[in-house]
């Protein structure tokens, strides 16, 4: 899915709604992204790719999703909402380092892939014999990344609808990119347990980006009032669930002890989204 926030939760009962949070909610309902956010707290494949790639394909058209203007709070969403920012960030570095270690003949997996646009995206111009796997529990979504991988020739693509801790899989694959999990996992055993599944799936010396949320004390955001009025929205208003923080030594411990180095740290320009390369270690044995 790599999702920032994630799908298909229910709405937060409970919240004290205030002048300034009815005021806000009623914004969010005027445009696409927004009613989605509110009727499930996240974004499934689909929206998280409208967010991954609107500097790329959104930004100089100025429209949202239904080819209206966009309204002044979609827009701050997509341009200056630190967490957004960050994702967007987050998203090219990831790119970037599974770019650099493509060779021919590997075998990709993207989970959760959401529209795998990780994995689509790159350049296969001068590597070949490439297969590429998306897994997600979203059908909708392995739908819509089986409807873009069409346009990628010469490249075998599957999709497989599949819970992440039950991959099933042993050293089968060259390299799986994972993002959106972890940051919905609060017990450090369940983080470990899915990196394990990572390791066992990952032939010996395979590689594994993921990312991680940094402490809220440890970020660095381009505006202070943009961080405020994000936790006034996510937290106040909407209550995503997706607000498990880690520091990047507990991460190392945690693809340590799942038989992974930590190969290259790529932190995004606000400190928040950070990216890792992780291989799995030659002198680890996942049977």
């Amino acid at each position: 899915m790599n999702s920032l926030i994630s799908h298909g939760q229910s709405p937060n009962k409970g919240f004290v709604q205030t002048p300034a949070t009815h005021s806000l909610r009623a914004e969010l309902q005027e445009f696409e992204l927004g009613r989605f956010l509110i009727e499930h707290q996240g974004l499934n494949g689909y929206w998280t790719n409208y967010v991954l790639l609107y500097p790329q394909t959104g930004k100089l058209k100025g429209l949202s999703s239904d080819g209206k203007p966009l309204t002044g709070l979609e827009r701050w969403l997509l341009e200056k909402c630190p967490i957004f920012l960050a994702t967007q960030e987050r998203f090219v570095v990831f790119k970037k380092l599974t770019q650099q270690h493509l060779q021919s003949g590997m075998s990709l997996v993207s989970v959760p892939c959401g529209l795998m646009q990780d994995l689509l995206g790159l350049d296969y111009s001068v590597v070949q014999d490439i297969s590429l796997i998306g897994i997600d529990l979203d059908p909708e979504s392995l739908q819509l990344a089986a409807d873009f991988g069409q346009s990628l020739a010469n490249i075998r693509i599957g999709f497989e609808q599949r819970d992440a801790w039950e991959l099933g899989v042993n050293q089968q694959w060259d390299f799986i990119t994972s993002n959106g999990l972890n940051i919905y996992v609060e017990e450090a055993q369940t983080c470990i347990d899915l990196y394990r599944g990572f390791a066992r799936a990952l032939k010996r010396g395979g590689y594994l980006p993921i990312s991680f949320i940094t402490p809220p004390e440890e970020w660095i955001p381009v505006d202070r009032q943009d961080l405020q009025q994000q936790r006034f929205l996510f937290t106040d208003v909407l209550g995503v669930k997706w607000q498990h923080y880690r520091a990047e030594v507990a991460v190392r411990q945690h693809l340590e002890a799942a038989g992974f180095d930590v190969l290259e740290i790529v932190y995004d320009s606000q400190r928040m989204f950070p990216a890792v390369l992780a291989q799995k270690s030659r002198a680890a044995d996942h049977g």
